[in-house]
């Protein structure tokens, strides 16, 4: 195991350069990204999600510190993250994975079940225009009451948009998925409803995570029994690596995964086990760790803090 160039950080694995033909032409996640700082950020909304006890203050100099770092990892692997400042009192305006679902360079804009954080969505919206989204708000859609869907945080895609998961049942409703496919122009066939069931697991991004050679690393015990059967229909075997409950409460699941501008197989992450660490670098993988503690009072870590605003299928990701 040895240090990488970002600050808090460790790496594990030596991707293969025998894929490097086929990585930036199959992996369509993550190339384009955008992050809050967290000058804004504290939890005081208890029990918006059940880590959310509000028992331990944040330190707000080392939140900082930590999602600086997180940011440094992506510039040192090729990414350059955009920013957008938070308004006024958003203290979760941070994890901002649930500011939009992005699309083909359309934005559908959070419709939010939790309240304090509604105040976001106007503000997100207005950034995504400026950066020539095509905006389209859930709040402004006249949409029936209960209709909610979180944002990039509700669906998980398959690392070459083939396929995507709509997560709902505890933040999220099942009336988010018509919407999503409606305003993002989404193919039924390739959008899958699955059932979240735990209210640890609030959102598919802390229970699913696609990697960008293919695979998806996934908790069980997320989702219910017919949800289970979908999933493993839907991704082959060999490509499904699921996750012990010790290891998707350290948000295994909740981490990044991209190709680096060396062409590498980057998964970032604020924590793994030895166990996850020696797998995903067997197949390729390599792995990033960063300190993110302060945000898991939060109820998030690393992919709470990025929203992948450059699914653009076979297109280029810049506007």
């Amino acid at each position: 195991m040895t240090e990488n160039l970002a600050d808090n950080t460790q790496t594990v694995g030596d991707p293969s350069s025998s894929m490097k033909s086929v990585r930036q032409a199959a992996c369509q996640i993550y190339r384009r990204i955008m992050m809050v700082p967290p000058t804004q950020y504290d939890v005081i909304h208890k029990g918006l999600n059940v880590f959310m006890t509000c028992d331990v203050p944040v330190d707000k100099p080392l939140a900082l510190k930590q999602w600086e770092g997180l940011r440094r990892t992506y510039q040192d692997h090729g990414l350059q993250p955009e920013i957008c400042q938070p308004a006024p009192g958003a203290v979760d305006m941070v994890y901002c994975a649930n500011a939009a679902v992005v699309h083909n360079n359309r934005a559908l804009v959070a419709g939010m079940n939790a309240e304090p954080r509604r105040q976001e969505s106007e503000h997100f919206a207005n950034w995504l225009r400026e950066k020539g989204f095509h905006v389209e708000e859930m709040d402004k859609m006249g949409l029936t009451a209960g209709t909610y869907c979180e944002g990039n945080a509700e669906l998980s895609p398959m690392y070459d948009l083939s396929a995507f998961f709509y997560g709902y049942g505890i933040r999220g409703t099942e009336e988010g998925y018509n919407v999503i496919l409606d305003r993002l122009s989404l193919d039924k066939k390739d959008v899958f409803k699955v059932k979240l069931i735990d209210e640890r697991f609030y959102h598919i991004d802390v229970c699913m995570a696609p990697l960008s050679l293919g695979h998806v690393m996934m908790f069980p015990g997320a989702f219910d029994e017919e949800s289970l059967k979908t999933i493993r229909s839907v991704i082959d075997s060999e490509k499904l690596i699921e996750l012990t409950e010790k290891e998707a409460l350290q948000f295994a699941c909740n981490s990044v995964s991209f190709i680096s501008d060396k062409d590498e197989a980057v998964v970032v992450a604020g924590k793994f086990s030895d166990r996850l660490k020696d797998l995903l670098g067997n197949l390729g993988y390599k792995v990033v760790e960063v300190e993110y503690e302060e945000f898991l009072k939060g109820g998030g870590s690393v992919r709470c803090s990025t929203l992948d605003i450059g699914q653009v299928n076979g297109k280029s990701t810049s506007l």
